[in-house]
């Protein structure tokens, strides 16, 4: 049977953390482990699922990347699920995860999947909203706000770069990656998960505003792709080998 491994980064916001770990400890049907990377969190208590405590907050992909080895030391996964505190599940599908961990294992090209956003999600990439169905659509690009990878592709490509601190671009970059080699990405309409963009920062949980945790993220994405890329790496990121039935 495959294994997943979740991992989940909290920073100040256990309420959520919580709510999620309990949904897939209710829910999942398919083998997993819970990673739940508390990190550093200095205004309230982790959350009661923390696996793994930082010192300070290192930020997403940080959180991420130290989720990531600490799975390592638990043992050898098939795919990995990333989970962000500002994903909920809704109850359309009992069992989230198990339908694409399916896909994935019949569709051996298959290296990525998300789930459908709702309608209601808030969310810069229209084409992962929900457009009906009942089964996975291909797509040019998946966010990591649910994004499951196939583990074995996922570290030849060298996981997430570190540099990119804040996450922006790693997707992009990942999904890039993908296309490149002729891999496949999808959308599951069958299961749906709302995103709710910048709970964090109303809840004042972030220690610095949505508005300039942008900036530093857009900053540093455009520092880190342009430096490996070139000037034109948005164009590239967003256009090579996108076909139209993908957008």
């Amino acid at each position: 049977m495959s294994s997943t491994a979740i991992i989940i980064v909290n920073y100040n916001m256990p309420e959520r953390t919580d709510a999620l770990c309990e949904e897939i400890n209710k829910r999942v049907k398919s083998d997993y482990r819970l990673v739940v990377v508390d990190n550093g969190s200095d205004i309230v208590n982790p959350s009661r699922f923390t696996g793994l405590s930082l010192e300070k907050n290192v930020q997403t992909t940080g959180g991420w990347l130290a989720g990531l080895d600490h799975a390592d030391t638990l043992g050898k996964f098939d795919y990995y699920w990333f989970l962000i505190t500002s994903t909920e599940f809704t109850s359309d599908v009992y069992d989230i995860l198990t339908p694409m961990v399916e896909f994935m294992d019949a569709n051996k090209e298959a290296v990525g999947i998300h789930p459908a956003l709702t309608g209601d999600s808030t969310t810069h990439w229209a084409h992962m909203i929900t457009r009906g169905g009942d089964e996975p659509r291909r797509t040019w690009m998946i966010d990591n706000i649910a994004s499951l990878y196939r583990a074995d592709w996922f570290n030849s490509i060298g996981r997430f770069d570190r540099d990119m601190t804040y996450a922006w671009g790693i997707d992009l970059e990942t999904c890039y990656k993908a296309r490149v080699q002729n891999r496949s990405l999808w959308i599951d309409e069958r299961v749906r998960v709302k995103k709710v963009t910048n709970i964090g920062y109303t809840m004042d949980r972030m220690n610095m505003s949505a508005g300039d945790r942008s900036m530093r993220a857009s900053q540093n994405m455009t520092e880190v792709l342009q430096h490996k890329y070139g000037s034109n790496f948005w164009q590239l990121m967003t256009e090579h080998e996108v076909k139209p039935e993908w957008k």
